[in-house]
């Protein structure tokens, strides 16, 4: 239930997120509305709402859409070190 409230909160600052490309509140929810919003909706809002069920609970497979996200960093990290290793050959 924490993880959901959570994620919740995520889709509420998704709407005011701010990037380089995308600074004002209706580009950024826009973008948001047409991207990740549904697989996150559908993933988070029937188990808050309707319980913690097993009819519901196949809809946390919608959270794997994040899966490459949460890689991100360990992708920043071996770019970095193995663009120094090839400067050094």
């Amino acid at each position: 239930m924490i993880i959901d409230i959570l994620f919740f909160i995520e889709i509420l600052m998704n709407f005011v997120k701010r990037t380089n490309i995308n600074r004002t509140l209706d580009q950024i929810s826009w973008k948001y509305l047409r991207g990740f919003f549904i697989f996150d909706v559908l993933a988070t809002i029937p188990e808050l709402f309707f319980g913690e069920s097993l009819k519901f609970y196949w809809l946390k497979c919608f959270r794997l859409i994040h899966f490459m996200r949460l890689c991100d960093p360990l992708v920043l990290i071996m770019k970095y070190i193995l663009n120094k290793e090839t400067k050094k050959r």
